[in-house]
């Protein structure tokens, strides 16, 4: 395991927060993780620990007193099928979007509405990580950890990662015990796309009808996918952030028709509120949508600023931001949107 003192993180945060930590080390397998902690190493080294990925979920709130751990565990494997499944392996230190990619062009269905997606495929397990009507959970099998309680690998079963919106075990009960090292994902043969959310069908159809008799294939849901992305969301590696800054709030139906009756009541009564079934009775309001109405799209503070064409991000506008004015963006953006919708926004993004 390679060790190093007093190590900048600015690269290892898509914010671009320019923050460092006590200690960084990076491994570059499984079994060299398990060696390390079994040896006692790990007693050498300053706490707390903390593990990253890309870090393209987290904000640095200013420099981490303990050890970072990072993953080098890059590969992507097919393995035997399972129940009819095709099923492949992928190391957590992989760059997600390179699965994607690896899977559009293999012809699978299932990970293509996920493309783009910064960050690695160990935190897409730990995020749960979710796109255009998909998420990790829908195509995820096993989850490979090492466990620090028992220092072994163990493997960790789709039902017992317990995901949910943005969530899972790892976020939760299991936090800091586990440490993905890979991941298992599968796919049923008989697939199809999932362009029923926002303009992805509008999109696909009209790169289809530019090639008629040209059946429909992931390679090219994916193109879409990432023309949506591209045109809607700044790239970290020009302009710093973290992607969707906060969770769209899940509503009780009552509370979501009073938010629509306040909007139709300035627009008109026939505004489309946008909205999703959550089930149950309840109702996911894009949290986007929300700070829109509050007047934030587009506003600029110094070095930092909400994106022009999605008010959900947060960024580092000139690439000399401090934590402490995203943080300052923030809490504005929060007392804002409780005062006018009476609806708290939390963020999807993690604190640190």
């Amino acid at each position: 395991m390679e060790i190093r003192y007093h190590y900048s993180l600015k690269r290892h945060n898509t914010f671009g927060m320019d923050v460092s930590c006590t200690c960084f080390a990076g491994y570059r397998s499984a079994e060299e993780l398990v060696e390390f902690f079994a040896s006692g190493r790990q007693y050498d080294l300053p706490r707390p620990f903390l593990h990253i990925g890309s870090g393209s979920n987290l904000l640095f709130t200013k420099d981490f007193p303990g050890t970072v751990f990072h993953s080098d565990i890059r590969f992507i494997r097919e393995l035997p099928e399972k129940d009819g499944k095709i099923r492949i392996e992928t190391g957590a230190g992989t760059v997600w979007d390179d699965v994607c990619e690896w899977c559009a062009v293999h012809g699978l269905w299932g990970a293509e509405n996920l493309s783009g997606i910064p960050g690695e495929a160990g935190a897409a397990a730990v995020q749960n990580i979710g796109a255009y009507g998909a998420e990790f959970k829908d195509i995820v099998s096993e989850v490979h950890c090492f466990d620090a309680v028992t220092c072994s690998i163990r493997t960790i079963k789709k039902d017992e990662c317990r995901y949910g919106y943005r969530d899972s075990v790892f976020k939760q009960s299991a936090k800091g015990r586990y440490i993905v090292t890979s991941v298992i994902l599968e796919f049923s043969p008989e697939a199809g796309p999932k362009l029923d959310y926002g303009q992805v069908e509008a999109e696909v159809k009209k790169v289809m009808d530019g090639i008629p008799g040209t059946p429909l294939t992931p390679r090219i849901v994916r193109s879409v996918i990432l023309d949506i992305r591209g045109s809607r969301l700044p790239d970290p590696a020009e302009t710093g952030n973290a992607g969707s800054f906060f969770k769209n709030p899940v509503v009780p139906k009552p509370f979501y028709d009073k938010v629509a009756n306040y909007a139709r009541s300035k627009y008109g009564p026939d505004y489309p509120v946008p909205h999703f079934d959550a089930g149950s009775g309840f109702v996911k309001i894009p949290a986007a949508w929300l700070i829109e109405q509050c007047g934030w799209k587009g506003y600029s503070e110094g070095n930092v600023g909400v994106y022009l064409k999605q008010p959900l991000v947060l960024v580092n506008a000139t690439g000399k931001a401090r934590p402490e004015e995203i943080l300052a963006l923030e809490k504005k953006i929060t007392a804002s949107v409780q005062d006018i919708m009476g609806i708290t926004l939390v963020p999807e993004v993690e604190h640190i």
